[in-house]
């Protein structure tokens, strides 16, 4: 999201199953182990009952941003609950929703640090900001884990939630909302120095984005953005005399 790195990790897994039913098992296994790990390595704290409202005001009030603020994490949280419905997974809300609204804090500024990737600096200053709120910190692992794989550039996850949330956050590259994302990063970012350059964005992730999808419900949705936006990009192209003139 915050630039084009390399793959941290080589592979983490194929998604070559031969049933979406068999995936769904093997990944909603690893989620089981994952929480149980979590659960035995952080003793219990006790927290608030308002830890939502807090966190959602703390990125309201810090991480307020056109493309990737608290409207991206809101937008993410609930296309995760949607793909999760569609895939039959059950997924831990708590920690889903903590995730969603604080997976691109190290990429804002102050939090931002430069030469650290934006979601590995969110998983360095995310616990400070959910014991803060009252967060039930015996699921802190799993924001964190939910944090570390979401970006489209890095494999994803063998645990659904994670897997599923990926799928969201690249989801946000494609259709209309993405359109609308990039174009209010004109002149604002290094990919985007005028128009021109943010409409090929828009273009390259309309090209890109969809096949970096992972289940079934995202892939469905993503090509129905895809469509958005090439009806977009042709009335563009109709009206600027093919992008000449913009």
């Amino acid at each position: 999201m915050f630039g084009f790195p390399a793959p941290r990790r080589a592979s983490i897994i194929a998604w070559c199953l031969p049933g979406v039913i068999v995936a769904t098992l093997f990944i909603s296994s690893s989620a089981e182990s994952s929480a149980t790990v979590a659960t035995a390595a952080t003793p219990t704290v006790p927290h608030s009952s308002d830890w939502r409202a807090n966190i959602r005001a703390f990125a309201e009030a810090h991480l307020q941003h056109t493309a990737w603020g608290p409207a991206h994490g809101r937008r993410d949280y609930e296309m995760t609950l949607s793909l999760a419905r569609a895939e039959g997974v059950a997924v831990d809300d708590d920690a889903l929703y903590a995730a969603a609204y604080l997976h691109d804090m190290g990429g804002i500024p102050p939090y931002a640090k430069a030469g650290v990737d934006h979601g590995d600096r969110s998983i360095q200053l995310v616990d400070s900001v959910l014991r803060d709120a009252g967060f039930p910190m015996e699921k802190s692992a799993l924001v964190k884990e939910i944090i570390d794989h979401h970006q489209y550039y890095r494999p994803p996850d063998t645990l659904a939630v994670a897997v599923l949330f990926r799928d969201a956050d690249i989801l946000d590259f494609l259709g209309a909302v993405d359109v609308a994302r990039i174009l209010s990063l004109t002149t604002r970012e290094k990919f985007t120095p005028d128009l021109p350059h943010a409409v090929e964005a828009i273009r390259q992730n309309m090209l890109q984005m969809p096949g970096r999808l992972q289940s079934a419900a995202a892939k469905r949705e993503g090509a129905k953005r895809v469509a958005e936006m090439q009806r977009y990009l042709n009335e563009l192209a109709a009206e600027t005399d093919s992008l000449q003139v913009l």
